[in-house]
């Protein structure tokens, strides 16, 4: 029997508009930024392992770029996995509660997620804007200013922070 069927709503309405239609194209965009980088890194790792073992000439900035691809790829794509209902949940719990029930837990999960969203957001928007105040740089084998790189965590839980308030309307709106 479907969600629906049962008379569980898996996806409460969403919040509609230019705006919101806007947003989720920037998601879109985010999610095939991340695809992008998954695929680069691909490419360059294949590139090091060519380099190192078959013209015995290792490159410097693989391993570096890699872990920082990593968290692009992570942080560029959670708003656009929450929006789809991608997240994780405990859904042992959720069945056992229909409607009004449901549509309580849910908001209240999107409201601790919007609050973490939040917290991870103001600190690091506060650590990036720190980094580039003082000119930080990470000096590996390439050097790249700290900024650049934490610029992604302040970017990415303000998309998370949004995408919670929208959850958050859509499941007071199912009430």
């Amino acid at each position: 029997m479907s969600r629906q069927q049962d008379g569980k709503n898996e996806n409460p309405p969403v919040v509609t508009g230019k705006l919101s239609k806007s947003f989720d194209s920037l998601l879109t965009g985010t999610a095939y930024l991340s695809g992008f980088l998954i695929i680069f890194m691909m490419l360059s790792i294949s590139y090091e392992v060519v380099m190192r073992y078959f013209f015995n000439a290792p490159t410097s900035w693989v391993i570096d770029f890699s872990g920082y691809t990593q968290q692009a790829i992570v942080l560029l794509g959670a708003a656009w996995v929450l929006r789809n209902g991608g997240h994780t949940r405990i859904d042992i719990i959720l069945e056992r509660f229909q409607g009004r029930r449901q549509s309580v837990i849910n908001l209240f999960t999107s409201c601790l997620g919007f609050i973490a969203s939040a917290t991870f957001f103001w600190k690091g928007l506060e650590a990036t804007w720190g980094a580039y105040q003082r000119g930080d740089f990470l000096y590996r084998d390439i050097e790249v200013p700290s900024a650049l790189l934490l610029g992604f965590f302040p970017f990415a839980f303000l998309l998370l922070c949004i995408q919670f308030l929208r959850e958050m309307y859509n499941h007071f709106r199912s009430f």
